[in-house]
């Protein structure tokens, strides 16, 4: 059975998730908020193919002249469902929502923000490759993942990373973006919220004292953007079971429900995720080294995420590529040419942008299940990056299932 078949069968099987337009997904949702916001791309009556899901959303939520749109990070169906049914999360979901591959922070968040698929958007994961710097960029903090150094240091400005501008900036009503206080600031929260005021917060019950303040002072339609990391940051530390887990979970339902309760009548509370969350099996990583067989025969360290690879393959190499990393890595990793990847659509329909082409490189390794890859340089005692229980880019449902609630 070739990577291909395995994938497919997955799928058919239900052990994986695969990207589709025809289920209601995160691009849907990133359209409706963006009609309900009286951008005149999503204006239309909903007819065509790859717009019936987002009018459908649309619909579900309503229109409202104030609308909150939370994201709280990691929030898969997975997690909700641990949930008591009479937690407020629980009553006020609305359906459930695929996100899209890869299944994680970057390119979840660049799609909710731009309406598109990676396809098209090209941030490919959280080490996403930029040619302007030969090699990966941990994009959302905005450095090099190779030096550290800010990509301002090698001219690479936020037109540059980021091909497709913010849907925010199109919307004919005042925008303001809530984030906390490390994040608000940063290139990509002025990339994601375009011509949106960014206002910092510390704990969630901030997060939400700022958002009913803002609305209080609203003097017309408004659009409110509030993101949550808590659940996020504590499952990768602690695991999808950790105690820090589900007292995250715990104050970001407690958050919400208290900021439902106290919204103006003239307003609508949506809340999604960007992706789920799933621990990883075995704990150690599928460590590939700068110094072994295939780290040699890459032209730069790996873009990707904990689940997914990026390879860029040394000319002199393309002969053995396959085959050594076919014998390498164990059956549940698939690996994929760029062709075989579009065919798929598994970053969206259609065809892959010349830019995320340029960007996902000569192979795609895909982890069919819970174990990780990592990397590390020539010398390095370990992988470069940490020690985290759980991880997420993946397509499994604990990955890829993601709740639309919706309150108001």
């Amino acid at each position: 059975m070739s990577d291909v078949e395995r994938l497919l069968a997955g799928f058919e099987d239900g052990t994986l998730l695969r990207p589709s337009v025809d289920v209601p997904n995160t691009v849907d949702l990133s359209r409706a908020i963006a009609r309900l916001c009286g951008d005149a791309r999503y204006s239309g009556d909903g007819d065509s193919a790859d717009e019936g899901s987002a009018h459908q959303i649309a619909a579900v939520i309503g229109p409202a002249e104030h609308i909150v749109f939370v994201i709280a990070d990691g929030l898969g169906m997975t997690l909700l469902e641990t949930l008591g049914g009479d937690s407020f999360l629980r009553r006020r979901l609305a359906r459930e929502l695929r996100s899209i591959f890869p299944s994680t922070t970057s390119a979840a968040l660049t799609t909710l923000a731009t309406g598109a698929w990676p396809a098209e958007h090209a941030i490919t994961g959280w080490w996403t490759h930029l040619t302007e710097i030969s090699g990966p960029a941990t994009i959302l903090p905005f450095v090099s993942r190779v030096t550290g150094a800010p990509l301002a240091d090698h001219g690479v400005t936020a037109e540059i990373a980021f091909p497709l501008p913010s849907r925010v900036s199109s919307f004919d009503r005042s925008a303001v973006g809530i984030l906390p206080n490390a994040l608000f600031r940063s290139v990509y929260s002025g990339y994601s919220l375009g011509r949106a005021i960014r206002r910092g917060y510390g704990s969630i019950s901030d997060g939400v004292d700022r958002v009913l303040a803002r609305l209080q002072s609203a003097t017309g339609p408004s659009y409110t953007y509030l993101y949550l990391p808590q659940i996020d940051s504590a499952a990768h530390t602690t695991g999808v079971d950790g105690d820090a887990t589900r007292a995250a979970l715990a104050d970001v339902n407690s958050g919400l429900e208290r900021l439902a309760g106290e919204l103006p009548g003239a307003a609508k509370l949506v809340i999604t995720s960007d992706h789920g969350h799933l621990d990883a099996f075995p704990a150690e990583p599928m460590l590939i080294r700068e110094d072994d067989e295939i780290g040699r025969m890459l032209r730069f360290p790996p873009a990707g995420d904990a689940r997914v690879n990026y390879y860029h393959v040394r000319e002199d190499a393309f002969g053995r590529f396959a085959e050594a990393f076919s014998e390498r890595m164990p059956e549940q990793v698939a690996l994929l040419t760029p062709d075989e990847l579009e065919t798929m659509e598994l970053l969206g329909p259609g065809k892959l942008s010349a830019l995320t082409r340029s960007r996902i490189g000569d192979y795609i390794a895909i982890c069919m299940d819970a174990a990780v890859f990592a990397w590390a340089p020539a010398g390095a005692v370990g992988p470069d990056m940490s020690r985290l229980v759980s991880h997420h880019s993946g397509l499994s449902p604990d990955e890829m299932r993601v709740p639309l609630i919706v309150s108001g």
